[in-house]
């Protein structure tokens, strides 16, 4: 009974949906069809075929986002019709002019657009002046996410089957059943599904109708969780602040998220923070010492972009990071904000971002063309707007020019690059440039290895004591009197006499001399004894420290990072 009830339940969910939104349902149904198809082919697909794939994926939240215009401004069958042909008119529109290709500019426009219509999905019932923004979201997310756990408990059901048909009937279910299914299920029922759980016009809600668990969610859980990752970005910041080290794209991506997440919790919060004094307080704080992390992050890709120049990924960065200094600038001077305007003004950013002369595309482009003609004129290689060869141009600033080249080929074209002949490709950068061209690698950090030779005869005269140890275990005890222990945190190593340390030393003092000679990754090398050993001596020991071998990463900056060693230690007390 309770299995039927449920049935009749989707079913009627279903059929609730596909008479709302005809041309959503439609849009994903053709979705569903061309990922088929495209899969079933098992080979590339054509063009043509993507093209319609991703405008069929479009127009999903374009009709959906229509079709809520008109629920919004009236019922007359004429405007509903005004607004589908609209829709389909900016489809076709869409089709032909910005997905004409597809390349890394049509990619990342048909992302955004999508982007700017979930958006305006989600805002435009609630705009400009209609309350409790904030509750209808929340019902959107919740419904979201009841989908997301159906659909995945259908698809995981369905695979079951699937796999109990290809096991214990014999019937061959290929690879691609599965996708397939993944698709059927995302596209066909989640789609259904979460529309008929949109609210209508008429569904009003209010502040009573918080979700228990959500505000224990998010008062009890998520907002301490939150205020202890604040209290530890400060002390990071602070750290950086005093040792000066700005570590590499990191800091961005630990402020932008948290900024993100932070915006959210605010926003959900909001229809109960006078009732709730967690929420109270923790809106009134927040969106105020988060301003100074935000700064902070501005600082750390400036230094960036000083050094790289504007690239796409940048610009995003340093425009969400402006997005998200408004909404919390508007918070702090705005009594009774109208919370509309978040998704509003993220869809109007990301607009801007990818559709006018301001876009990622424009100011990197202009800003990479900007440091190309610089190095061409630091290298005397620009003479009458034309490049000149030269052989001699230092291997930094190769590897930049090299850097740029390879940016507008897989990028922006590199018919957008100036200076360079018409015909110009990296194959001819020799004829061009003098030099030859060279992808671009930016590894994180490189490996090393080094080792002597096995069974090398090791000269222990003139020291009392003799010890083998490796970096795995970290702390040996190896009589009443003595112990030795290696810290992984800091490569160093550690003599102790009756629990007192006599000696300590950092074995990257080694490392050292043994990569600037031999450079990264040699496994074939076989280093002489003296070249990974250190002789040293304190006013209470003489030591000798040897590496059997030692393998670990150098980052950009050559900072060595000891992954394992093994290592020998030879000493002796002064009389």
């Amino acid at each position: 009974m309770r299995i039927s009830n449920l049935t009749t339940r989707l079913t009627k969910a279903l059929e609730s949906s596909i008479r709302r939104f005809p041309l959503t349902v439609l849009s994903a149904f053709a979705t569903c069809i061309t990922i088929i198809i495209m899969i079933e082919q098992k080979r590339d697909p054509s063009l043509t075929l993507q093209r319609l794939t991703m405008i069929f994926a479009l127009s999903i939240p374009i009709t959906l986002s229509f079709k809520l215009m008109w629920e919004k401004t009236g019922r007359d069958l004429k405007q509903l019709l005004i607004y589908y042909l609209t829709s389909i008119i900016l489809i076709i529109g869409y089709y032909f002019i910005f997905l004409n290709k597809i390349d890394y500019i049509s990619t990342s426009r048909f992302i955004g657009t999508n982007l700017i219509f979930y958006l305006v999905f989600l805002f435009i019932p609630y705009f400009l002046n209609r309350e409790n923004f904030e509750m209808y979201s929340i019902k959107i997310f919740t419904g979201f996410f009841i989908t997301a756990i159906y659909t995945a408990v259908l698809f995981f059901g369905l695979s079951a089957i699937l796999f109990t048909i290809d096991s214990l009937l014999g019937i061959k279910v290929e690879s691609e059943t599965y996708i397939e299914t993944w698709f059927v299920c995302l596209f066909i029922f989640a789609v259904n599904y979460f529309l008929s759980l949109v609210p209508k016009k008429e569904n009003t809600f209010t502040k009573f109708d918080f979700p228990r668990a959500f505000n224990i969610l998010l008062n009890y859980i998520v907002i301490p969780l939150l205020s202890a990752y604040t209290i530890i970005l400060y002390i990071y910041f602070f750290k950086i602040i005093i040792t000066q080290n700005w570590p590499k794209g990191l800091v961005s991506h630990l402020v932008l998220w948290y900024s993100f997440i932070t915006i959210l919790v605010v926003f959900f919060i909001h229809p109960i923070k006078e009732d709730v004094k967690i929420a109270y307080y923790f809106t009134k704080i927040i969106t105020k010492i988060i301003i100074p992390l935000i700064i902070m992050m501005f600082f750390s890709m400036g230094i960036r972009i000083n050094a790289y120049g504007v690239t796409e990924p940048r610009y995003y960065v340093i425009v969400a990071g402006i997005w998200i200094l408004f909404v919390f600038i508007y918070w702090n001077i705005t009594k009774q904000p109208k919370n509309t305007l978040i998704p509003s003004t993220l869809a109007l950013t990301i607009f801007i971002s990818l559709f006018t002369p301001l876009s990622s595309f424009s100011i990197s482009r202009y800003s990479q063309n900007k440091r190309f003609e610089n190095l061409l004129i630091k290298n005397n290689m620009l003479k009458d707007g034309k490049i000149q060869k030269n052989p001699n141009t230092n291997k930094d600033d190769q590897r930049k020019i090299n850097s740029i080249i390879s940016y507008f080929e897989t990028r922006q074209g590199i018919d957008k690059l100036k200076y360079v002949p018409k015909d110009f490709n990296s194959s001819k950068m020799n004829e061009v440039f003098g030099f030859n061209y060279e992808a671009p690698y930016f590894p994180k950090e490189q490996y090393f290895y080094y080792r002597i030779a096995p069974n090398s005869l090791i000269d222990i005269k003139g020291y009392e004591y003799f010890i083998q140890l490796n970096s795995y275990s970290q702390e040996v005890q190896n009589s009443k009197e003595f112990s030795f222990k290696y810290y992984n945190s800091n490569s160093e190593i550690a003599i102790f006499k009756d629990n007192k340390e006599v000696y300590r030393k950092n074995i990257k003092d080694i490392i050292q001399s043994a990569y600037k000679k031999y450079g990264t990754f040699r496994p074939d090398i076989e280093l002489k004894i003296e070249e990974l050993s250190l002789v040293d001596e304190n006013e209470t020991l003489k030591v000798k420290i040897i590496l059997n071998n030692v393998s670990g990463r150098v980052d950009d900056n050559e900072d060595i990072r000891v992954d394992g060693c093994d290592f020998l230690i030879m000493y002796s007390f002064k009389k």
